[in-house]
């Protein structure tokens, strides 16, 4: 299938990395009012990232022999994967015991980040798994396999067996179906018009319903239905306002869409500036509400904006480092930062 833009689903992704920095940022000091944020866009967050990154494979799939397909992805995402765990770990091992370190480390993490993702990063399993995700993808590639692999995934999805963190196991059971989704929704053009017909409030209030609902019971098979239903929630809300800013010509539709392009930038290095920020914060009085607002705006910025301009600097100037964290060198070309990338 040819390559095509679709503007909505960028807008989405740019939104949903925005949504996981933001998560990624719950300091000790948090109000309730933002924890109970972070717990709705928890819902969500990573759902969302991988229906995108689902619809995104689906249109953009090319006839290509496997060997060559894992050697891509392996070089687009498990070359990054090793490099920024050892520079995360390494990172942690100067700081930790002058700084407050999130999830602390030794010496050990540098062999275990071959089986155990969490080690080095809580947020490198994702790469990890997404990268598991795509070794299995080309096997399911016409509607009826994919229609089958959608079955599958659920069954992995709800079936109440004991999955071991080794390899991200336990966490592509939880993750694999949504990118199946995204492949289905972008393959049946006659389910998008009837989910198109679909009213955004009453998916509004069932969010809000079924997100107390799942605060309030502890019934096993109960809330692994209303997480997922939650989930499907919340990605078609963000899709539904992904569509309307498509239509509007303002100056966060371009934010939104420049952002798109670097958003496995941003996820790769997120933590790791938001670090850096709260550290030279950290000596700082914030507390009140509205101070902890400057923080975490400072904060949350750190963790998208640097990345950005790391990626902009990186892809020109470096063709080594541009191999090491994913992006494409471009060469010494002049470009706005926040420009749609293509």
């Amino acid at each position: 299938m040819a390559s095509k833009r679709i503007y909505f689903i960028d807008i989405a992704r740019a939104i949903s990395i925005v949504l996981i920095v933001i998560y990624h940022y719950q300091p000790d000091d948090s109000p309730s009012w933002y924890l109970l944020f972070n717990e709705v866009i928890r819902s969500f967050r990573l759902p969302l990232l991988l229906f995108v990154s689902g619809y995104i494979y689906w249109i953009t799939r090319k006839p290509i022999a496997y060997k060559d397909f894992v050697r891509k992805k392996f070089q687009r995402l498990m070359i990054p994967y090793f490099f920024v765990s050892v520079l995360v770990i390494t990172l942690k091992l100067f700081a930790q015991g002058n700084l407050q370190v999130d999830e602390p480390v030794d010496l050990s993490a540098f062999y275990q980040m071959f089986y155990l993702p969490i080690v080095s990063g809580f947020f490198l399993w994702f790469i990890y798994a997404l990268f598991l995700i795509f070794l299995i993808m080309p096997f399911f590639n016409s509607r009826n396999k994919l229609l089958l692999l959608l079955g599958l995934s659920l069954i992995l999805y709800f079936i109440p067996v004991p999955f071991t963190n080794l390899f991200a196991l336990l966490n592509l059971k939880l993750i694999f179906c949504y990118f199946v989704l995204g492949c289905v929704i972008c393959e049946y053009n006659e389910i998008r018009q009837k989910l198109s017909r679909i009213h955004v409030l009453p998916v509004l209030v069932f969010f809000a319903i079924g997100f107390v609902l799942r605060e309030q019971i502890d019934f096993a098979v109960v809330v692994p239905v209303l997480t997922f239903l939650l989930a499907l929630c919340g990605i078609y809300l963000v899709a539904h306002f992904a569509r309307f800013l498509e239509q509007k010509t303002i100056k966060i539709r371009t934010v939104l869409l420049g952002m798109a392009g670097c958003t496995y930038t941003i996820y790769l290095f997120h933590t790791t500036f938001e670090g850096f920020a709260k550290a030279l914060l950290q000596f700082l009085p914030f507390n009140n509400s509205s101070l902890f607002i400057m923080k975490a705006f400072i904060v949350i910025s750190a963790g998208i904006v640097t990345p950005i301009i790391l990626q902009k600097l990186i892809g020109r100037y470096s063709k080594i480092l541009s191999f090491l964290i994913g992006v494409n060198f471009s060469g010494n070309k002049k470009e706005n930062l926040l420009k749609p990338s293509k």
